[in-house]
This record gives structure tokens, sequence and C-alpha cells, in this order.
């Protein structure tokens, strides 16, 4: 065998080994820029995308249903019966699109029931956190109606709902809303 270099012992398919390798590695950098980039790129697609279903739509429907179900003060607004039962459920979809994407895209889901500072606090990196505080109102506003109403009427209308609230209950965490809620209403109402 001739050697290249003149004497260093550096053979011809060696260096054809060498430059395979290192094409090999820089293909494998390349290969997983662009699948980072792309990846990067399909999670703020799939956030865009689960804010608008969150915000319009059907969902926003549901939510004005449920808002007014247990915030009005008129007896005239309140929705039937029905129409509630059905935004209920609605809801409950929403918030499972909103569980899959959080898992898919590794989002913290855990502090639905924290205020919308600590759950950015509690993200690492500044794309995450500005997802999760994009996200964290409506998800949040959205699990405390639903809860709200699972507790206030589902029994009262026995709303058939064991097999979605076990699922749900837990991303949303209803035991840790219901504990704010109740000291929220006992800070409202007034002391005798």
């Amino acid at each position: 065998m001739y050697a290249i270099d003149g004497g260093m012992g550096l053979e011809l398919g060696d260096l054809a080994t060498w430059a395979g390798v290192l094409l090999s590695l820089v293909t494998a950098v390349i290969a997983a820029v662009v699948f980072v980039g792309l990846r990067r790129r399909e999670r703020r697609q799939a956030l865009t995308d689960l804010h608008v279903s969150l915000t319009s739509g059907e969902t926003a429907a549901a939510r004005n249903t449920i808002g007014t179900l247990l915030y009005s003060s008129h007896r005239r607004d309140l929705p039937s019966r029905l129409d509630a039962i059905a935004a209920y459920f609605a809801l409950i979809w929403a918030l499972q699109r909103s569980r899959n994407v959080f898992r898919t895209y590794l989002l913290p889901s855990n502090e639905l029931d924290s205020p919308m500072s600590r759950w950015g606090a509690a993200t690492r990196g500044r794309s995450r956190r500005d997802a999760a505080e994009a996200l964290s109102w409506n998800v949040t506003e959205i699990a405390e109606n639903v809860v709200r109403f699972h507790d206030e009427f589902g029994r009262r209308w026995a709303v058939e709902d064991a097999d979605a609230w076990e699922e749900i209950s837990p991303f949303v965490g209803a035991d840790a809303i219901r504990r704010r809620l109740s000291r929220e209403r006992a800070v409202v109402q007034p002391m005798n």
C-alpha cells in the first residue's frame, strides 16, 4: 500500500474510512438540528391550535354556557339543563385535548390550580414558560368551571360522567381547586 502523507503511515483506505465517518457525523448533526427545528415548529403549531381551540368555536360557546350557569344572577339568563350538560362535556373534551398537548410537548400541567406567575416559574426554559403562561389562564378557568359544575350540578342533575371525571380530575387537580375555591368563598363571606 502507498502512504499518502509521505511516510506517516496513513493509507488510502484509512482516508476513505475517516472521510466516511466524518461525513456520517456531519450528516447526523445536520439531521439532529433539522429534527429539533421541526419539533419546535410542530410544538408551536400545536400550542397555537390548542389556544384557538380553547378560545373559540364550540369551546367558547361551552365556556359561555357554563359561565352563565355558574355566575349569572338572573334566572332568566340561565341555560337549559341539556345545554349545560352538553357544554360541560365539551369543556371536558377541551381539557383532554389540553392534557394531550401538554403530555406530548412535556409542558407542566401539575399546577393548574396555581396562579399564572407560579405556573410560569415552575417551567424550565423561556419557550415553555411562554407557552404555559399563554395557556394557563384559559385551562385553569375551564378546569375550575368543570369542577364547580361537577360538584354543584352533576349529582343534582344525575349527570353520568364517572368515566370522564375519573380521567380528567387528576389532570386538573380537582381536589386542589376545591380547596382553593373553598378558601376564596370563606374570604368573601362576611364574618358574623
